[in-house]
């Protein structure tokens, strides 16, 4: 019997020693074979945004060189298969099937702004995908599988409004450092462009604070920000958040520092979370950059924090620790524990049903207390922000903060 994930340590050793039955293994389910197990990824690696989509990739993979030297998972063989569709719908789709053709038994860590593309091929196989979804249509997808929600919902079969969670800005309030009136930057790339529309809308309706500037136009390739600063100075704004990637948001620090803006909150999703936007940025220029995280942060020790910087260090050195990298790894972690709930030679049903059973899970306690099968959104959040070289805990002053409501993000 598998210990309660509550209680269960989730190290490769116990992992590998936790097979339920004594021997026996079968080739039980598409994708599993008698000694391995294939699992594919499709993240967006090349592309216009360059850097961000690699981290989950590279999480699973340390976790699978870490699972199978201790032994794999009763005696099988972790084997990913990863693919790249270039940040493109299209391309995910076909990655998507090419994958699903092999086949493999599930998806872990794919991340891609792209991430729409292979939803509907992902339903109809009722194959399950863990990891963290940019786009909404995979995060309300049924075969979607996160351990702490997705990025927003729109009801299924409507053309209503998009739903998302509003912790971010109600532990701001609550903190007493949410700006009065703030600037919302982004992508002229679809899902970047939505999101940052999603997180002014709530901002301004459910907050009531003033959106003073607006710029979801902007090229990847932009030289540098210095109009939008200008234009966020003439405008009077206070704050700043972006739905841009390291790159443009070391443009945006760089530009604020070159013109002496100096605003009290700048903040952004944590595809910034990593210590490659410090190194971009420049640590002086990235002092002050907030960033809201649903886990706790990297530098406090958790013990799930430090066996995933331990293994990605050792399996994939040069690999940058992210918040991308650790979600995905965490989603992974969950797909190994269930597998094990699953009995020695799992079926796609005794697998879902070990899914459909997982409650208040926490990961080790790295996330809030979720419940898989709700496939809601994210609720529990902790902002942090860059001190020295280093994302340190702003807000709260322990664990997490759960008190986030699902909030209409869309007219």
């Amino acid at each position: 019997m598998v210990a309660p994930s509550s209680g269960f340590d989730f190290k490769p050793s116990t992992e590998a020693a936790a097979c339920p039955g004594s021997s026996g293994n079968t080739a039980s389910a598409p994708g599993i074979t008698a000694n391995s197990i294939l699992v594919g990824n499709v993240s967006g690696i090349s592309g216009p945004l360059q850097g961000s989509f690699t981290q989950g990739r590279d999480g699973v993979a340390a976790l699978f060189d870490a699972v199978n030297a201790a032994g794999g998972v009763c005696g099988r063989k972790l084997v990913l298969d990863s693919e790249d569709d270039g940040q493109n719908a299209s391309t995910n789709k076909s990655d998507v099937d090419d994958l699903l053709s092999k086949p493999v038994f599930a998806f872990a860590g794919s991340v891609s702004d792209a991430d729409n593309g292979g939803v509907p091929d992902l339903v109809s196989s009722g194959t399950p995908d863990f990891g963290f979804a940019i786009n909404c249509n995979r995060s309300e997808s049924a075969t979607y599988w996160s351990v702490d929600g997705g990025s927003c919902f729109q009801p299924q079969g409507t053309n209503g409004p998009y739903f998302i969670g509003d912790g971010t800005y109600a532990l701001a309030k609550q903190g007493g450092y949410m700006p009065k009136s703030m600037a919302f930057l982004a992508y002229s790339i679809a899902i970047s462009a939505q999101a940052a529309q999603q997180f002014a809308y709530v901002y301004q309706h459910t907050f009531g604070g003033t959106v003073c500037y607006e710029d979801t136009s902007i090229s990847p390739v932009s030289a540098s920000l210095e109009s939008d600063v200008a234009q966020m100075q003439a405008h009077g704004c206070q704050g700043v958040y972006t739905t841009l990637d390291v790159t443009g948001n070391a443009k945006l620090l760089q530009a604020l520092q070159q013109q002496n803006v100096q605003l009290p909150y700048v903040g952004t999703t944590f595809d910034g979370y990593t210590p490659t936007q410090i190194a971009t940025a420049g640590q002086s220029a990235a002092q002050g950059l907030i960033v809201s995280v649903p886990f706790i942060p990297l530098n406090e020790s958790q013990p799930m924090d430090v066996m995933y910087q331990q293994q990605l260090q050792q399996y994939v050195p040069g690999s940058q620790p992210s918040g991308f990298g650790f979600l995905s790894w965490l989603a992974t972690q969950m797909m190994i524990y269930t597998l094990l709930q699953s009995g020695r030679n799992p079926t796609k049903a005794s697998f879902l049903n070990a899914l459909d059973s997982l409650k208040d899970f926490s990961a080790g306690g790295a996330v809030g207390p979720y419940t898989p099968s709700s496939h809601g959104v994210n609720l529990c959040v902790m902002d942090t922000v860059v001190k020295g070289n280093d994302f340190v805990r702003k807000a709260p002053s322990s664990g997490l903060f759960c008190g986030g409501t699902v909030v209409q993000a869309s007219p």
